[in-house]
C-alpha cells in the first residue's frame, strides 16, 4: 500500500486493512503514525524502528521505540525506547525468539509476583497474630522472635523466590495485557486469606499450647509454628498453578 492509497482511507477503514497489509511505500511520518495508531487499536503491542527525524512520531507513539544506533539521528535516540547499537534488523529478531523461547521477562514478572505474595501473606499472618493478641493483653512471641522471623524466615525464602526457574509451561500461557495490575488474577485475594489463615492458625497454637502446657511453652510453640509455616509457604508459593511435585526440586 502506498503512502498515495493511504491518505484516502478514513481511521476505521484503515484499522481494517492494516491486518492485511504486509508492506507500504512512499509514506510519510502522518502515514507512519496512522499505521502504528491503527495497530495499537487492535491491541497490539507495537514496535516501531527508525532512524530519521520524520520516524520519531511514530517511534514515540509506539508501545517499543527502536531506535538505529549508528545511523540514527539524536532526536530519533532521544524519543526511543531502545537503541539498536548495530543498526542490524536481525538483531531484533534474535532477541524476541530468544525471549519468546525463554521468557525471561515473564519468568521475572512471576518471580516479583511469588516474592510479593510471600513478604504480604506472610507480613499479614504477623500482624494478625500480634494485634489480636495485643488486643487480648497475651504475649505469644519476644521481640527476638519477631526480629528472627522478620529477618530468617521472611528474608531468605523470598530472595530464593526471587531467582526461581521459569515454569515449564510458562510459553503456553496468554501474554500479560500491559495495563493488568500486579495483584490481578486473584494474587490479592489470595495474599489476604493465606495471611489470615496463618494467622489464625499461629494463634491457635499458641491457644492449645497455653491449656496443655503453660505460657513458656506456648510462646515456644508459637514462634515454630509461625517460623515453619512460613518456610513451608514458601514452597507453595513457587507455584500458584502447578503442584510442589510437578514443579520438582522439593528437596
Amino acid at each position: 500500500m502506498t503512502g498515495t492509497e493511504i491518505e484516502k482511507l478514513d481511521h476505521e477503514t484503515l484499522k481494517e486493512k492494516v491486518k492485511e497489509i504486509r508492506v507500504y511505500a512512499r509514506v510519510s511520518p502522518e502515514h507512519k503514525l496512522r499505521i502504528v495508531k491503527a495497530w495499537t487499536n487492535h491491541g497490539k503491542i507495537v514496535a516501531m524502528t527508525g532512524d530519521g527525524v520524520n520516524d520519531a512520531p511514530a517511534l514515540k507513539a509506539a508501545d517499543i521505540g527502536v531506535g538505529m544506533g549508528i545511523t540514527g539521528t539524536d532526536v530519533t535516540k532521544s524519543v526511543s525506547d531502545i537503541i539498536l547499537a548495530d543498526d542490524n534488523f536481525a538483531t531484533i529478531v534474535a532477541a524476541v525468539e530468544e525471549g519468546r523461547k525463554i521468557e525471561k521477562g515473564r519468568k521475572i514478572y512471576d518471580n516479583i509476583r511469588k516474592a510479593i505474595q510471600f513478604l504480604l501473606s506472610s507480613n499479614i499472618g504477623e500482624v494478625v497474630t500480634l494485634f489480636l493478641t495485643t488486643l487480648l493483653y497475651w504475649t505469644v512471641l519476644y521481640p527476638v522472635h519477631i526480629l528472627w522471623v522478620n529477618l530468617v524466615t521472611d528474608t531468605f525464602p523470598a530472595l530464593a523466590l526471587g531467582v526461581e526457574k521459569a515454569e515449564s509451561d510458562v510459553t503456553k500461557r496468554k501474554s500479560k495485557k500491559s495495563s493488568e495490575n500486579i495483584f490481578a488474577t486473584g494474587l490479592g485475594f489470595s495474599i489476604l486469606y493465606q495471611g489470615l489463615l496463618k494467622g489464625l492458625i499461629t494463634l491457635l497454637v499458641f491457644f492449645i499450647g497455653n491449656k496443655l502446657y503453660d505460657t513458656k511453652v506456648a510462646i515456644t510453640m508459637t514462634f515454630m509454628t509461625l517460623s515453619l509455616i512460613q518456610l513451608t509457604y514458601a514452597y507453595n508459593v513457587r507455584s500458584n498453578i502447578n503442584s510442589l511435585f510437578k514443579i520438582g526440586g522439593i528437596f
